[in-house]
């Protein structure tokens, strides 16, 4: 019963670190998209010489995949449902997210903004809901 417990707190700690890194990338992005001029074409190569803000955006996008990786193998483990389902939903919402914004640097496609936006915004309705959700159903344990 205790074993039982830990994996549901290790899950739902890996949920909420999630939660506070989409925050940071949410804070990160708004910044980038105020205060950011990207040149005309591929921006890639001027990323790395030119913005720490992005910088840190890649390196928290990067990061959050495997966060949210290491939580949907988490609330596998705990065996619990509701959390394997949001995990893997926030997972893929992230990846959709990642992949507009490398796809954006290499564009400037506002379409491709919005699809980051998009699963910025799912994948952090997906954890809130699935940490929750999984808690509630936790305590009728």
């Amino acid at each position: 019963m205790r074993q039982t417990y830990a994996r549901f707190g290790a899950f739902r700690l890996a949920f909420l670190v999630t939660l506070g890194l989409l925050v940071v990338q949410y804070v990160l992005g708004m910044i980038s998209n105020l205060e950011v001029q990207f040149p005309g074409g591929n921006a890639w190569g001027w990323v790395w010489s030119h913005s720490l803000i992005i910088q840190l955006h890649i390196y928290i996008g990067t990061l959050l995949l495997v966060v949210a990786l290491v939580a949907l193998v988490l609330s596998s483990v705990a065996r619990n449902i509701v959390g394997s389902i949001a995990a893997a939903a926030g997972l893929a919402l992230i990846i959709l997210a990642w992949l507009s914004g490398a796809a954006f640097l290499a564009s400037q496609q506002n379409t491709l903004s919005l699809w980051m936006a998009l699963g910025f915004m799912g994948a952090l309705v997906a954890y809130i809901l699935g940490y929750s959700l999984s808690r509630s159903l936790d305590r009728k344990l």
